[in-house]
C-alpha cells in the first residue's frame, strides 16, 4: 500500500469517528436509557419469550416476591432455583421407584441419580455464571443439564423398560431450555 492510500485510508476513518460522534452523543446514559418511562415487566411478561412460556411462568412465579425489578436476569435465576428443586425431587423420586424396580431398572436408576447429582453441579456453574451475565456458559451448563436428562432416558430405552423418570426428565429438558432462552435476553 503507498502513502497516498495510507492517507485516504486513515481521512477515511477519521471521517467516519466524526461523523459517529454527534450521534452517540445524543443518546442517553447507558444507566437510564432504559428505566426512564421503561414499564414494569412480570414473570409473565418476561416467560413469552421462553420456549416453554406456561412452564416458565408456573415454576418462576412465586418466586418473584422476593425481587426488587422482574427482568430476563432474575426470571434466569428463579427459574434456576426452580430447576434444582425440580431436581432434588427427581432425586427423591429416585429412592421412591428403586424400591419396586426390577434389577435392571435399579442400576439405571443409580446411574440416573448420578446424573441429577451432575446437573445440580451445573446448576452451581450457572448460578456463578449468572453473577456474570456470561449466557455463553449459561447455555453451556444447561446444555450439559438436558444431555443428562437424555442420558436417563436411554438407559432405559436400552434395556427396554419404561422409565419411572421420564416425567421429571422431559420437566428438567423443558426447564433447561427455558433458561437457554432466557440467557439470550441477557
Amino acid at each position: 500500500m503507498g502513502p497516498r492510500a495510507l492517507l485516504l485510508l486513515a481521512a477515511a476513518a477519521s471521517c467516519s469517528l466524526l461523523a459517529a460522534a454527534p450521534a452517540a452523543a445524543t443518546l442517553p446514559p447507558p444507566e437510564t436509557a432504559f428505566s426512564i418511562g421503561a414499564p414494569e415487566q412480570t414473570v409473565a411478561d418476561v416467560c413469552k419469550g421462553t420456549a416453554f412460556p406456561a412452564l416458565c411462568t408456573a415454576t418462576a412465579g412465586a418466586q418473584s416476591r422476593r425481587y426488587k425489578t422482574v427482568e430476563a436476569l432474575t426470571v434466569l435465576e428463579m427459574q434456576v432455583d426452580a430447576f434444582a428443586k425440580r431436581t432434588e425431587a427427581a432425586r427423591a423420586h429416585v429412592a421412591e421407584a428403586a424400591q419396586t424396580a426390577s434389577p435392571a431398572a435399579r442400576t439405571k436408576l443409580d446411574l440416573c441419580n448420578s446424573l441429577y447429582l451432575d446437573v445440580l453441579d451445573n446448576l452451581g456453574a450457572c448460578r456463578r455464571a449468572i453473577g456474570f451475565k456470561d449466557a455463553v456458559t449459561i447455555r453451556a451448563t444447561m446444555g450439559m443439564a438436558a444431555q443428562d436428562m437424555q442420558n436417563c432416558d436411554e438407559q432405559f430405552r436400552q434395556i427396554g423398560e419404561k422409565n419411572p423418570m421420564e416425567r421429571f426428565d422431559e420437566d428438567l429438558v423443558e426447564m433447561s431450555e427455558n433458561c437457554r432462552s432466557l440467557s439470550n435476553m441477557i
